[in-house]
């Protein structure tokens, strides 16, 4: 997970579009970068989604900082995992959502999200105001990164609106507790993921990629947390 910690900490995504058509721009980017992982510009991109240059570049930046996408100065690729979960979600829509569930809990600050649950379940409302807290832009923005995380299955909404942390959210918590023992920074350098380092899963091929990912999302389903 990233090193950011606090509510502010958390990139929260464009009010300039809803979540739905950002998922939607996230898999067109992903059919433009291809298997090859090929950049692309936003100009590009924004051209085939129809939708102005600015709003696909902070679309673009918000899937950046969830680990996504690449790159920077309007031009970006799909990352391993974000062309692994495209692909899974042409064959598998709840294999892709636990793909990226993954996905968020090794790049976003997910202990933010959970500090912010302290005292679940909680109104929508009120998670999007403390998800957003004092982040310049629209409130609106808190509301639509609860969106994202409902999407991820880092948290789970009833029939009430009402939003508590997910299992392998609150699973996570209690590594990173226990990872906070002595010496955290040396463990942190040395852990890994399926038997890999970070570095190394990075460097895989995107078909290998997905095999790995394939296997972690089987893992997350069967946590009994």
């Amino acid at each position: 997970m990233s090193s950011a910690s606090g509510p502010n900490s958390c990139p929260t995504p464009s009010d300039r579009t809803t979540p739905g058509r950002q998922w939607e721009i996230f898999l067109v980017a992903a059919n433009l970068s291809g298997p090859d992982l090929e950049v692309i510009s936003v100009s590009q991109l924004a051209a085939e989604v129809q939708l102005r240059n600015d709003t696909v570049g902070a679309v673009a930046g918000f899937l950046q900082a969830v680990g996504l996408l690449r790159g920077a100065r309007g031009n970006y690729a799909l990352t391993s995992a974000g062309w692994a979960i495209a692909e899974m979600h042409k064959q598998d829509e709840t294999q892709a959502r636990l793909l990226l569930q993954a996905q968020f809990l090794e790049h976003w600050p997910a202990a933010s999200t959970l500090e912010c649950l302290h005292d679940a379940p909680v109104d929508q409302k009120t998670l999007g105001r403390r998800l957003h807290k004092d982040l310049p832009g629209k409130s609106r923005r808190g509301l639509y990164l609860i969106e994202w995380l409902v999407r991820a299955l880092i948290v789970q909404r009833d029939s009430a609106m009402r939003i508590s942390p997910s299992a392998a959210l609150l699973a996570s918590g209690r590594r990173s507790a226990t990872a906070s023992g002595p010496e955290p920074q040396r463990m942190a350098e040395q852990g890994t993921l399926m038997g890999m380092t970070r570095d190394e899963l990075r460097s895989l091929p995107p078909r290998k990629y997905v095999a790995v990912l394939d296997q972690l999302a089987a893992l997350v389903a069967l946590d009994p947390a």
